[in-house]
């Protein structure tokens, strides 16, 4: 522990400690202490000598160290003093060699000198020439059993001949004194002998340390050219998301990569050439161990990523120059409402990266997770608020209040969703997991999956009542698939899920071994039949006709009673008899989007066990809560500048939700058990999707619904749909790049601090297990919103949409989604 209490780092007063040892004989004499350390002094001489060894760290070049503990104390006024060094690693070795015992097969340490160059050994060998030999050959049988084992084992050809030549050359010079001894037995303690006793010692002792050296820079030491090229790609990447959303609002992602491409590519070859000559320096100067091809993926990944950022920050169009240079205006958008609510949002995020900075805050992040989701809901309910008593007409009033209720309702959920959770080992004994219904339980109890079957009519239901303002609910496929085949995919899940805990809770009560319950077989049909009816289904019906329209005809107005005159006569035969009535018309686009996510939501709701599935259709519904609370704030405060804060929202929903399934990041608490939902076999494809799929169900889900923060309330009859479609395309990759850069900074972050902290105490326990969790979550999150969500879903909404829309038929007069 070092002078501030710091005691899981890299520096020497965080990593040495001192080795005492005891025997109740005579074990290091003076003369085996002189042995030992010429012995030392010959094995240095002998890897530093060695290619291979030239690189290797200098604890393992050298026995011995400059002990700078006094020296820092008196701030280097005295000189420090030179004392043995020793790996940790050698402990295990010597203690086995020392009780008896043979060395673990997989240990790679070399024994201590000191604890065995007084010794002989039964036949008159020197002890530490002894147990170096035993402990040499353990060492050369474990890397002819590793290579042999694996085709892959990593090892470069000139590492295996250079082990090799060493062994060899040892055992040969170990047969030399054999047949020295032997032709003179009386020669053990001759002077010449110990001599080459001592130089035989050294090279199997050299062979030792440069295996282990070789072997750390293989597996054990961190690349410091590989770990800031995956921080500057992260970094870059980051920004370059929300350069994306910033210029998205002015010009169309279409003339952007048109403008750019060239651009970019230029800057990644240019990029390749300077990490190919940097590796080249590098590696020369033993700094990295990066190789060609490497150098190569991250110099194209920096100088794509790099050009990208500088085209999209100073290639600014004339308006954003002109409204940037009115101050005026700047400060009216900065001091607005809206701003206020994107800038809380964004510290939320900033303050959700900056929690990784501590070992305490990482494992507590599910706690942290919930303040920020009900900080960031408690202003969304407080800017609503504040509409209410600013809008002076009756529709922006009900509009604000019916975003303080969809707010409100958020809070309470969010909540509810909190209890939900699973227990880290860190966080014991002041958490109670409640995820399977009881806190020493590791299957769903009956109740809780009963509890599960309420869903089933819950989520149609929201999902209808969402609908219904807009009549979308009258539409064809909404009668069809939300009504009937969605709840009969979430009833069968349901079920599925009951049948589960019920052959899980009889096995645990039953006292004969191996008594199973005979649910599987349904179960499987069960689940098979749940996703069949997702995607046969409900997908199906979407893909050829996902709008929520219908057409009602009302009839006119009774002829009013009296005496017929010629006026009234030509006004009822120029009158209409019949109106023909487009219901659905208002939210044509949200609603046929949302049609699309309830089937990815049906999917999902099968791979969680029963309390993940009412966590995850809670999660649906705090989402369109969500979707329905910005749109009704946009339309209260005539404001269209909220899409930072909604972005936020829904990805930080979607955190809360993922400890809510049960899950926190770490491997342990993977729910493996689900991957043979509607399998009988392990079949390793279909196993790992289910497990993903139940792992970032959250995430998955969240990131499906982002298209609707752009396509919620938007008609037929947009006028930006049909004047200028490539901008509506640009605002939907703008929301999907905020909600991605959201993610991209938690795995920045993540990363950044997996780096700093590499050498803590906790770094494979808390830091690298939370980056490792980052990543896929990251890039998940990218594939499904920017590719399923935006480029595939929303894009054959909009396609369909348009050709709809353009149809000169009908005289359009909305009210109230009605035409």
């Amino acid at each position: 522990m070092d002078p501030k209490g710091d005691h899981g780092g890299d520096s020497p007063r965080e990593v040495d400690a001192a080795l005492w040892i005891y025997s109740n004989k005579a074990w290091n004499t003076k003369e085996g202490k002189e042995r030992s350390s010429r012995v030392l002094e010959q094995a240095s001489t002998l890897v530093k000598s060695e290619p291979l060894g030239a690189a290797l760290d200098d604890d393992l070049k050298d026995g011995w160290w400059l002990n700078t503990h006094l020296s820092d104390d008196y701030r280097q006024l005295l000189e420090p003093s030179k004392l043995r060094s020793i790996p940790q690693i050698d402990l295990v070795s010597s203690l086995s060699l020392t009780l008896g015992l043979p060395i673990p097969f997989n240990n790679l340490g070399a024994v201590i000198p000191e604890m065995f160059a007084s010794d002989t050994s039964a036949g008159g060998e020197w002890g530490l020439l002894r147990a170096l030999r035993l402990n040499a050959a353990q060492t050369m049988r474990y890397l002819n059993t590793y290579v042999e084992s694996s085709r892959s084992h990593g090892f470069s050809d000139d590492a295996l001949r250079a082990w090799k030549y060493m062994y060899q050359r040892a055992e040969s010079s170990y047969a030399e004194l054999a047949e020295l001894v032997a032709n003179n037995p009386k020669a053990g303690r001759q002077s010449h002998v110990m001599l080459v006793e001592e130089r035989v010692a050294a090279e199997y002792y050299a062979f030792m340390r440069v295996v282990l050296g070789t072997l750390r820079q293989m597996w054990a030491q961190f690349d410091p050219a590989l770990i800031i090229s995956g921080l500057v790609v992260l970094v870059l990447t980051t920004v370059a998301l929300v350069a994306v959303y910033v210029r998205s609002r002015h010009t169309s992602l279409e003339a952007m990569l048109t403008r750019s491409w060239k651009q970019c590519a230029a800057g990644g070859v240019i990029g390749v050439v300077i990490g190919r000559a940097l590796s080249i320096v590098l590696v020369s100067q033993s700094i990295s161990h990066i190789s060609l091809l490497e150098a190569s993926a991250a110099g194209l990944a920096i100088g794509v990523m790099a050009t990208s950022c500088s085209l999209l920050l100073f290639a600014a169009s004339d308006d954003e120059l002109s409204s940037i240079s009115r101050p005026e205006s700047l400060c009216a958008r900065l001091c607005s409402p809206p701003m206020l609510l994107n800038s809380i949002a964004c510290v939320m995020a900033i303050m959700h990266g900056l929690a990784f900075m501590s070992n305490s805050f990482t494992f507590r992040e599910d706690g942290i997770i919930l303040h920020l989701a009900q900080t960031l809901t408690v202003a969304l309910v407080a800017l609503a608020l504040y509409s209410t008593t600013l809008s002076s007409s009756t529709k922006q009033k009900a509009a604000g209040s019916r975003a303080l209720v969809c707010g409100s309702l958020i809070l309470v959920l969010n909540r509810v969703a909190s209890y939900s959770t699973v227990c880290r080992e860190e966080q014991l004994p002041g958490c109670t997991p409640t995820f399977y219904g009881l806190p020493s339980a590791s299957i769903s109890s009956v109740s809780l999956a009963a509890a599960n079957l309420v869903m089933v009519w819950l989520v149609p239901f929201a999902v209808l009542r969402v609908l219904r303002r807009s009549q979308s609910h009258r539409g064809m496929i909404a009668k069809l698939w939300i009504s009937i085949g969605m709840r009969i995919s979430m009833g069968m899940s349901a079920v599925h899920w009951l049948l589960d805990s019920i052959d899980g809770s009889y096995s645990a009560s039953v006292a004969v071994p191996g008594k199973k319950s005979d649910w599987s077989d349904l179960r499987i049909v069960l689940a098979r039949m749940a996703v069949g009816i997702a995607l046969g289904g409900g997908f199906a019906a979407w893909y050829s006709s996902p709008f929520c329209l219908d057409v009602a005809i009302s009839k006119p107005p009774p002829r009013p009673a009296g005496p017929v005159t010629r006026s009234s006569a030509k006004a009822r035969v120029g009158a209409p008899q019949h109106t023909a009535v487009v219901l659905g018309y208002g939210n044509a686009f949200g609603a046929a989007y949302l049609v699309f996510v309830t089937v990815v939501f049906c999917v999902l709701y099968l791979a969680q066990q029963p309390m993940g599935g009412i966590a995850i259709s809670l999660l649906l519904i705090k989402l369109l809560l969500c979707v329905e609370a910005f749109d009704s704030l946009r339309d209260a405060l005539a404001a269209s500048s909220l899409l930072p804060a909604q972005a936020i929202m829904m990805a930080i929903l979607a955190y809360l939700d993922y400890f809510s399934t049960g899950h926190q990041f770490t491997l342990v608490s993977i729910q493996w058990s689900t991957a043979f939902i509607g399998v009988r076999e392990m079949q390793l494809v279909i196993c790992g999707v289910i497990v993903a799929l139940n792992t970032l169900g959250s995430f998955i889900l969240a990131s499906a619904c982002v298209p609707m923060a752009v396509l919620w309330n938007e008609s037929l009859g947009s006028r930006v749909l049909r004047l200028a479609p490539e901008s509506f395309v640009a605002r939907l990759s703008g929301a999907a790049a905020l909600y991605v850069g959201y993610h991209a900074v938690v795995a920045t972050s993540s990363a950044i601090n997996a780096a700093v902290f590499r050498r803590h105490l906790m770094v494979w326990k808390i830091f690298a297990p939370r980056f490792m969790f980052a990543a896929p979550v990251f890039l998940v999150s990218a594939v499904v919103v920017l590719l399923l969500a935006t480029g595939f879903a929303a894009m054959r909404v909009l396609r369909l949409g348009v050709n709809v829309g353009n149809v000169r038929g009908l005289p359009v007069a909305r009210e109230n989604g009605r035409v």
